[in-house]
């Protein structure tokens, strides 16, 4: 699936600061696999002594895709059933 960034929203405290970066992400496969995606990136997931104003595009983007790849990554394999 080829997944694209779609949106970058920053956020900026009264200093004119980035306090965090909404990043949106979009793909699109065969047998209709869709994905959309709006993660909150906030300086815990940056490297040690970054900081937003530091990043460019580029960087901002891979800082994303890591974190998306994080949180869909399935780590067990859990079925659950509603009584």
């Amino acid at each position: 699936m080829d997944i694209i960034l779609n949106s970058l929203n920053y956020k900026f405290d009264n200093d004119g600061n980035t306090v965090s970066i909404a990043v949106s992400f979009q793909g699109s496969g065969s047998n209709f696999d869709n994905l959309n995606a709006t993660l909150n990136l906030t300086s815990a997931d940056l490297s040690d002594g970054k900081t937003f104003d530091d990043l460019s595009k580029k960087d901002i983007v891979s800082v994303g895709r890591n974190k998306l790849a994080k949180l869909t990554a399935v780590t067990t394999d859990s079925t659950s059933t509603t009584a």
